[in-house]
């Protein structure tokens, strides 16, 4: 994730001081999922990767708010995409090619990651969901590939979706707040697939692992190279903690 950061650094010919901040909560954003990633491995350390889902799903606070956590993590990703929709829209309607061009590579990032990537290696390991599994308590099960739904626990589309919106959200937000609250909300929501029983700490990392490497390729492959040639416009103010760049 510092190399995120280091490849914003080399976006021309926008002052580098504009990017501080943003370079800041970068870092920041690296670190909080570094220690989710290290939270997850403790766990499934711990109990074992079955072991961690049968604790957590079988939690007491989980089977009160199961109603609950069946709606969050069926919708707790949709508030990222009428952002971005949203931020496309305004960029359009607004002449900013810079807000249009984050927009367009959050969606691409999402195209790549969550759903090329993870959907063929689901199809290709064909892991069994915890709940859907045939063996008791949880135990694993590899069916090699697979069109059945319910063989594609690994790995887990909806941690590789929420850790790409909180990236971008990253470059997006400047009030740390927000940053903190996206990341929070990232957290949840992968450790609410475990608690569902629909993934396995192994599949969020994956999944996880898989976000972040389609976020830097979309960076600095795609996003880079175009926001060096397009006025930004606005978009370095809103970025910035200046009031004008």
């Amino acid at each position: 994730m510092l190399y995120f950061a280091r490849t914003l650094r080399g976006i021309r010919p926008v002052n580098v001081k504009t990017f501080a901040p943003l370079h800041k909560r970068l870092v920041v954003a690296s670190l909080a999922f570094l220690a989710l990633a290290l939270a997850g491995m403790g766990l499934a350390l711990v109990y074992g990767d079955s072991g961690s889902v049968a604790f957590v799903h079988r939690a007491a606070w989980t089977q009160e708010h199961y109603a609950f956590l069946r709606v969050f993590t069926n919708y707790g990703l949709y508030p990222f995409y009428i952002l971005f929709l949203a931020l496309f829209a305004w960029g359009w309607y607004r002449h900013e090619p810079g807000l249009k061009l984050l927009a367009q590579g959050y969606f691409l990032a999402q195209l790549l990651g969550s759903v090329l990537i993870v959907r063929i290696l689901k199809m290709t390991f064909g892991r069994a969901r915890p709940d859907a599994t045939p063996l008791p308590d949880f135990a694993s099960e590899w069916a090699g590939f697979s069109w059945d739904a319910a063989h594609h626990s690994f790995p887990s589309g909806h941690t590789a979706d929420i850790v790409i919106s909180t990236l971008f959200a990253t470059l997006l937000f400047r009030n740390p707040w927000a940053v903190g609250v996206c990341l929070v909300w990232a957290g949840a929501l992968a450790l609410s697939r475990l608690a569902l029983a629909k993934h396995y700490p192994s599949d969020a990392l994956a999944g996880a692992i898989i976000a972040v490497t389609a976020s830097l390729v979309v960076l600095r492959y795609w996003l880079q190279p175009r926001l060096a040639r397009a006025p930004l416009g606005a978009a370095v103010r809103w970025w910035s903690d200046n009031k004008r760049s």
